[in-house]
């Protein structure tokens, strides 16, 4: 019962963490995109899609930290 406890919260700190660099990755996406920005303005189109992105890895973050 205890090992099952441990593995347990240990995948849920291990999904904790994966959603926390998916958040990270999807907000480097739209620093980069701020800067191509000025060179190409129609990259400014892929903001609901980066925006999206940041907004399901949130998401994920507070399912992950609910399950526990």
């Amino acid at each position: 019962m205890v090992n099952e406890k441990q593995e347990f919260e240990k995948a849920r700190r291990s999904a904790h963490t994966l959603a926390m660099v998916n958040v990270v990755i999807w907000a480097l996406a739209i620093i980069a995109m701020v800067f191509l920005m000025q060179d190409a303005p129609m990259v400014k189109k892929l903001f609901p899609i980066l925006g999206g992105g940041v907004a399901v890895g949130v998401a994920l973050i507070g399912a992950v930290a609910r399950v526990g």
